[in-house]
């Protein structure tokens, strides 16, 4: 984890991020982002967003780092401020199919504004414009929160329709945002070879975690 500052004993902190009034006169995007560049090859999937918040130095350092992400073909969770990025500056993820986007209804909503995309000419529902939505930004995975969370990467979409509570507290939020870090990063193992379990085996365990749901994460982390 790369942030400003940790509570929790159970995270590794590097307090390297600047915000714009506690940078150095020599600090920019560009100096702040190469000493956290050499981190990253030592990372399996990055998670951007929660607590980044909307600081112009904040959002370019962090997009400089998803170019950095890009190279090294990592994959990508964009949440929270890190939407708020990627509305101002689409072509940091535009055409990168490792990135998954997890925007609430407004965050959708603003996406959808930025890119073109008006629901109201959309045929099909909500299925549908969650997947022109990820066709225009190449090809990229959106999960759309609601009452029935859509997924979608513009060729194949999912609904999640399963009853949950009836009214969402916050925080819930980030813990998606980390558990699909947490799955990108074991998808990357996996593809690695760090687990020598056979597809037979992997798909076996895969169906006791998660009751069968197994498309759903194939889909989002192929």
């Amino acid at each position: 984890m790369i942030a400003d500052c940790g509570s929790s004993p159970d995270l590794i902190v590097h307090p390297l991020m600047r915000q714009t009034s506690h940078a150095t006169k020599d600090q920019s995007a560009s100096t702040i982002s190469a000493t956290i560049t050499p981190l990253l090859d030592r990372l399996h999937a990055i998670v951007i967003g929660p607590g980044l918040g909307r600081d112009q130095l904040m959002q370019d350092t962090a997009a400089l780092i998803i170019r950095e992400v890009r190279k090294r073909s990592m994959p990508l969770v964009l949440d929270a401020d890190g939407l708020f990025l990627v509305q101002n500056q689409p072509d940091v993820i535009h055409g990168y199919a490792s990135a998954v986007l997890t925007p609430n209804v407004m965050e959708f909503q603003r996406l959808c504004e930025r890119m073109g995309v008006d629901p109201a000419t959309v045929e099909g529902g909500r299925e549908n414009v969650c997947a022109e939505l990820a066709r225009k930004f190449g090809g990229v995975t959106i999960i759309q929160k609601g009452r029935q969370d859509v997924i979608s990467n513009g060729r194949e979409t999912m609904v999640v329709d399963i009853e949950g509570g009836l009214k969402r507290t916050g925080g819930q939020g980030d813990v998606l945002t980390g558990c699909l870090g947490t799955l990108l990063a074991w998808k990357k193992l996996y593809s690695e070879g760090v687990w020598k379990y056979p597809p037979s085996s992997s798909r076996v365990h895969f169906n006791s975690m998660f009751s069968g749901k197994t498309h759903m994460i194939d889909m989002i982390t192929r």
